[in-house]
């Protein structure tokens, strides 16, 4: 008989649990070719793959919210009856639900960040389902070693060997990023990813105001400010429209334009204070663009020798090794070629293969529903 796997779809859209879902879906899907896959979120939306219309995939519609009431009612309502593992690609899980689960952590942000912590409905929140992922969870992923060690330092649970380590993949769309035509005219570095304060990018915007007469480079900065839970302040932003041209705040951009404003930008640069893994550093490498990050969290780990590194505190040295990169070719060469060959460790496949693999050895255990209260 068919083992049955239901797989909350909901976020396929957002900024990065959306990367991640797309990412493994289509290796979970061909690798589970003999089990029973029911996406829950948008049906219509979700229809838009193609391996939505595989014979072992059905969806079921479910548009609850985010972080919502309704997402604790409906959830529950929405996975089939008999299902055998319910996977969750986001630590929310439905705490009604008393079947088997499976989720995936990709940071502690939640228990670590203060402008989350400092709101005590957003802490008790996540407290609350990190402890119960930990209790309830029979298979845990992470998609960093860094993120694991994290779980294992801010929760408690009665095990750890079901906590399984997946680093993401990219896109081989990234490779050619350099080819596809070029949109802004003036040589920049380029930041990737959501405007809040803990991405650190007041420390950036202030190191780059410092040396911007000594460089040729703007500063372009991508990504969502607007309807962030948290966002950043607007002395961050007041400073921002105060250097002119010079910073450029685009917001999001489509994704073909993303891929040709990375693959020729002069560097990327990611000064965050905490990531679970940090995708834009990794797929710049592939783009052949060199890369300067934050000496913090799981950066380390997942950039290898392919990154030049600055303190993240220290605006002097951010400004520094911008400096640097900025003027020194064969630097910008050495990373070129460290990172190429760095950025060939995360494909998407290897991602998929391991989760798929955990999930099936979660699917064919008889350890029996783990309930807890």
């Amino acid at each position: 008989m068919k083992k049955t796997l239901c797989i909350d779809l909901r976020w396929i859209d957002s900024s990065g649990v959306g990367v991640y879902i797309k990412g493994i879906m289509p290796g979970i899907v061909e690798r589970l070719r003999d089990v029973s896959i029911v996406g829950l979120g948008d049906r219509s939306r979700l229809q838009q793959f193609s391996w939505s219309q595989a014979d072992n995939m059905q969806l079921v519609d479910c548009q609850a919210g985010r972080y919502s009431l309704a997402e604790q009612i409906q959830l529950p309502l929405a996975i089939p009856r008999g299902t055998d593992l319910f996977f969750s690609p986001y630590y929310t899980i439905p705490m009604l639900y008393r079947g088997r689960l499976a989720v995936t952590v990709h940071d502690l942000s939640h228990r670590v960040v203060l402008e989350i912590i400092g709101d005590r409905k957003k802490r008790i929140y996540a407290e609350t389902m990190f402890r119960a992922l930990r209790k309830r969870a029979s298979v845990i992923f992470t998609v960093s070693n860094f993120s694991k060690s994290e779980l294992v330092r801010l929760t408690t649970g009665r095990r750890e060997d079901n906590i399984i380590p997946t680093h993401l993949g990219i896109s081989t769309e990234w490779y050619g990023a350099a080819q596809l035509p070029r949109t802004h005219t003036r040589p920049y570095f380029i930041y990737v990813g959501n405007i809040k304060p803990y991405k650190n990018l007041g420390r950036l915007v202030e190191a780059f105001l410092r040396i911007k007469d000594r460089v040729p480079q703007d500063l372009l900065i991508v990504g969502q400010s607007e309807g962030l839970i948290t966002g950043e302040s607007a002395e961050f932003f007041e400073r921002v429209r105060g250097a002119g041209e010079r910073i450029r705040l685009t917001g999001p951009v489509p994704y073909k334009e993303l891929l040709s404003l990375v693959g020729h930008s002069d560097a990327l640069v990611m000064p965050s204070l905490y990531e679970g893994f940090g995708l834009p550093p990794v797929e710049a490498m592939a783009a052949g663009v060199p890369v300067a990050v934050a000496n913090a969290a799981s950066l380390p780990e997942v950039c290898g020798d392919g990154a030049l590194y600055f303190d993240p505190l220290d605006v002097e040295d951010i400004a520094n090794k911008l400096v640097r990169i900025a003027s020194d070719s064969a630097l910008r060469k050495h990373l070129t070629e460290k990172g190429l060959g760095q950025s060939r460790l995360y494909r998407w496949e290897f991602c998929s293969t391991k989760t798929a693999d955990g999930l099936r050895a979660h699917l064919e255990s008889d350890d029996g529903q783990i309930i807890d209260s």
